[in-house]
């Protein structure tokens, strides 16, 4: 029995949450504090660093503690974990808008790095425990597609709201006066603290669910941290999937910028035309998505996923040659059909390793998958924007020219399209090694569902699922 449609769509809502809060810091706070605040761009990206190295530090931390923490009788487990931690995620929010710039620049930056360390602290977390909590209350790989067709629905749409205000405040003159767009910035915090109360009041935490697997009993000690480790580092499927997630899909954490600069220096467009190429090429992927999902649950996710990377790679491709920024649109509607596809069936192959290792040990992990797979993934999924800048840079990209020479066009054409295409074939190779075929994973779906469905679908005294779902109900 599968989960119904009003409790995947509750469980489709605490990740898109937070998407919208990073939009707000990655996209929002660095133009602000540059062009607003006044803050020298280069203590920016100091800042930015720090903050980048103290996620791959915090990740694996966080992740072991949380597998570790025990379930608390009337306050829950994971669910109480997000419900601590989203006062301080709007709190951290909220505070970098009202920073004053007559401040003296080192009391800014300070302010500044403490503000995103709050943040950042919460935000670890609230997002580790809301995977965790997806993965606990939809037990099976069709549920898991589902939720992520939602998420994606919702995290899109929500995001695209977040980016077209920063835009409109941070782009042009219309608007320069620093507490007016304080003031409207704080209506986009408002929308991002609605969408996350809406999972923090209607989802719920039972403790049936913790009752196989759960590693809350266990110590939190050197030794045991290790024989975890182990366990996770045997599976030929970790070291697989998490080779293909840190290659083939690490360009598009920074597609947005690349495409800014296609747009701006290649195509030449206007920026409304560069909206309507976006969001435009978005929009019509969103509407195919739900038939992406019928397809991997039909073929597997795995077989899902090299299916995807054609039209991922004949789109990129397709980028060497285009002129027009409507020729760029179908690009973008091929590419992203291929890289929806691809991370649509990646959240059934993530939930398929939690699985797989808990039949295996007795002990879920999620916290800890997420900590050993942020660190080995980290260095390279960090560096993409570096990597752009180092192409377009060592083929003469000119800040100050208002037209790129012809080389220096082709070096955007091949930090935009060359080198995802690059990284994808190498994903492509590691993806090779990966053993879930569909049976393992309808067998590993089969497992989850025996060890907590019952409860995940409302027929227990106890869940971590949307109310409607109680026996009440």
């Amino acid at each position: 029995m599968a989960l119904t449609f009003k409790q995947k769509a509750l469980l489709a809502t605490p990740l898109p949450a937070s998407w919208v809060s990073t939009v707000v810091i990655h996209n929002v706070y660095v133009k602000f504090y540059t062009d607003v605040i006044g803050l020298d761009p280069k203590y920016v990206g100091w800042v930015y660093l720090a903050f980048n190295l103290w996620n791959i530090i915090n990740d694996p931390i966080f992740g072991v503690i949380l597998d570790k923490m025990r379930y608390k009788p009337k306050k829950g487990k994971f669910l109480r974990v997000m419900r601590i931690t989203v006062p301080f995620m709007l709190l951290g929010l909220v505070a970098m808008a009202w920073t004053d710039p007559s401040w003296p620049e080192a009391v800014i930056l300070g302010v500044f790095l403490f503000e995103l360390f709050l943040f950042d602290v919460a935000a670890t977390f609230y997002v580790i425990s809301a995977t965790s909590c997806i993965f606990l209350a939809a037990p099976t790989r069709e549920d898991r597609i589902d939720v992520e067709v939602g998420k994606t629905w919702i995290g899109n749409i929500a995001s695209a709201f977040a980016t077209i205000v920063a835009t409109q405040l941070l782009v042009g003159d219309a608007i320069t006066e620093r507490t007016t767009i304080a003031v409207l910035l704080m209506g986009v915090v408002l929308l991002n603290g609605v969408l996350y109360l809406i999972p923090l009041i209607a989802l719920k935490d039972r403790r049936e669910l913790y009752e196989q697997g759960d590693a809350g009993e266990e110590a939190v000690t050197w030794a045991q941290l290790k024989a975890d480790a182990k366990t996770i580092f045997r599976m030929r499927a970790f070291w697989a999937w998490s080779a293909f997630t840190a290659t083939a899909m690490a360009p598009m954490g920074m597609y947005f910028t690349a495409f800014l600069y296609f747009m701006d220096h290649v195509v030449r467009s206007t920026g409304t035309e560069a909206t309507i190429a976006d969001t435009g090429s978005m929009g019509v992927v969103l509407l195919a998505l739900p038939l992406f999902a019928r397809m991997i649950k039909r073929f597997g996710s795995r077989t899902s996923i090299f299916i995807g990377l054609v039209p991922y790679v004949v789109g990129l491709a397709a980028l060497f040659w285009v002129t027009a920024w409507w020729q760029v649109l179908l690009c973008y509607v091929v590419l992203m059909a291929g890289r929806f596809t691809m991370s649509t069936a990646g959240i059934a192959l993530d939930g398929a390793l939690i699985d797989d290792n808990e039949r295996a040990t007795g002990v879920r992990k999620t916290g800890s998958f997420i900590a050993l797979r942020t660190l080995l993934s980290a260095p390279l999924i960090g560096t993409q924007t570096a990597i752009f800048m180092w192409v377009i840079s060592a083929y003469g990209y000119d800040q100050n020219a208002d037209l790129q020479s012809e080389t220096a066009q082709f070096g955007i054409r091949m930090a935009t399209a060359g080198v995802p295409i690059i990284f994808a074939v190498i994903g492509a190779i590691a993806l090779i090694f990966l053993p879930y075929t569909k049976a393992i994973e309808t067998s590993l779906s089969e497992y989850s569902l025996h060890r907590r469905g019952d409860v995940a679908i409302g027929r227990g005294a106890a869940e971590v699922t949307p109310q409607a779902t109680t026996p009440s109900a």
